[in-house]
């Protein structure tokens, strides 16, 4: 039973957050608080997860992504409430608890001081992206089923996720370990010097994708046809309702959070593909990927963690991931990878061997080439040390 509920842990926190987000002060930040420092610690403790046996029941696990959706809109609900100021309590939120309570927490949410929202910014793009983004992301994988399909992307488009579902799916899983992935971050490139590409290669990739698409079927860029359009409708209304709920606060806040939630998802990929290579005229294999088979990271992520066999087959459901525990490993488990990214120079030091690692144990000789490259543009001394710098080395492998 309990192969089923972890997967549910994410929704429940998430119920968790939104509940803390009516009772202002440090309600706001210390439950994101705490699962993100959960996350990285159980991360640590509990042994790596290699359970492949198959599921039974796939309903429930499905049921777990269908419940994103909910989860997410409530958290926004809650959040939106929490950007008001003075008497402003939508559907009589307020009133409701505290009348349950005896709490007025509308006087509790006008006294809050705005270190307390500070705070919680960083804590709450976690679960936005977990909620929203990373549920949404298994369900816009399942192109063969309409109804997942469609939740995916509505999901995502809440947080404004409009082009990343169109380009992740139809772009980044073609283009991984190339130069034309937004996604794969080349090598030497800090998380920071990445995101402003990925995030703007991102949209354009899914413009010409989507403008592709409609081209093929006949049909008009402006037109109930482009998915774009449609998605984008998803994020314009969440962002009246915004503004109902709170006014130009409301707006602000609503946008600060998806600008993070995108900058969250652009992180993580920036985690699982960093600095490997591919030449494009050859196959994608679990080995362009960083794969990482931590309990609790893959719980958090829908097994988004065992990358590897997810871009060998993407259309294979999350439960039914394989671990490829033979493949190249990031750093300490996803989460803790994440939270290295933002410190380069440390970022530098435990991926540098990985790559290293890579290079000699994983790298064919069609990719030797692109790698001295990668090495050299990248300014690492250490990169000096790979494998395939040594002459001898390709001559080897081609005999």
């Amino acid at each position: 039973m309990f192969r089923y509920l972890r997967f549910y842990v994410t929704t429940v926190y998430t119920a968790i957050v939104t509940i803390g987000l009516f009772f202002g002060e440090y309600w706001l930040w210390l439950p994101g608080l705490i699962y993100l420092v959960g996350v990285v610690v159980t991360d640590q403790i509990l042994k790596q997860d290699y359970d492949e046996k198959p599921y039974k029941f796939p309903f429930f696990l499905d049921l777990a992504l269908y419940l994103s959706l909910p989860s997410a809109f409530a958290l926004f609900f809650a959040m939106f409430w929490a950007f008001g100021v003075g008497d402003q309590d939508v559907f009589g939120v307020g009133k409701f608890i505290l009348g349950i309570t005896d709490i007025d927490v509308i006087e509790v949410r006008n006294n809050t001081a705005w270190y307390h929202y500070a705070l919680m910014f960083p804590f709450l793009m976690i679960l936005t992206t977990a909620a929203g983004g990373l549920a949404g992301h298994e369900l816009t994988h399942r192109t063969s089923r309409p109804f997942d399909l469609w939740l995916g992307r509505v999901a995502m488009a809440l947080n404004w996720g409009v082009a990343f579902p169109i380009e992740h799916v139809y772009g980044h899983h073609s283009y991984v370990g190339t130069t034309k992935d937004p996604a794969t971050a080349a090598r030497g490139d800090t998380v920071y010097q990445h995101l402003p590409k990925a995030m703007y290669r991102t949209v354009v990739n899914a413009w010409e994708i989507e403008s592709a698409r409609l081209d093929k079927i006949g049909s008009n860029f402006i037109s109930i046809k482009n998915v774009l359009l449609r998605m984008s409708l998803v994020s314009i209304l969440m962002t009246i309702f915004a503004y109902y709920c709170a006014g130009l606060i409301g707006v602000a806040g609503y946008l600060l959070v998806c600008l993070s939630t995108k900058i969250a998802l652009e992180i993580l990929n920036y985690v699982e593909h960093y600095g490997l290579v591919r030449e494009p005229s050859e196959p994608v294999q679990p080995r362009h990927s960083w794969n990482c088979n931590h309990v609790v990271s893959g719980v958090f992520t829908y097994n988004l963690t065992r990358h590897s066999h997810h871009h060998a087959d993407a259309q294979v459901h999350y439960q039914d991931l394989l671990t490829h525990s033979d493949q190249p490993e990031m750093p300490n488990g996803l989460l803790t990878a994440y939270l290295t990214t933002l410190v380069p120079p440390l970022w530098r030091k435990v991926i540098t061997p990985k790559l290293l690692e890579w290079d000699q144990n994983q790298a064919v000789k069609e990719e030797y080439q692109i790698i001295r490259e990668a090495n050299v543009n990248s300014g690492w001394e250490e990169l000096k040390g790979s494998v395939v710098n040594s002459d001898h080395l390709e001559n080897a492998a081609a005999a």
